[in-house]
């Protein structure tokens, strides 16, 4: 039978208490990454929308600004 004392248990331990830290560290920088890109990708989207609102409304004035110069008598 081994006999194990508190001076052989104690640095694995703390190895793996440290490997857990680590690991938790890890993953709560990962979270903050992917959510982080989340949001980056979400205001991607947001600024394609709004460039695909500016054209429609950029057509919609060339033709208003057609339709008043054909309508306008001089």
């Amino acid at each position: 039978m081994i006999k194990l004392d508190i001076k052989t248990i104690l640095p694995y331990l703390v190895l793996i208490g440290t490997m857990l830290i680590t690991w938790g560290m890890w993953s709560e920088r990962l979270n903050a990454v992917e959510k982080k890109a989340d949001t980056v990708s979400q205001m991607q989207q947001d600024i394609a929308v709004i460039k695909s609102k500016i054209i429609q409304m950029d057509d919609k004035m060339a033709w208003i600004e057609e339709f008043l110069i054909k309508t306008t008598d001089f």
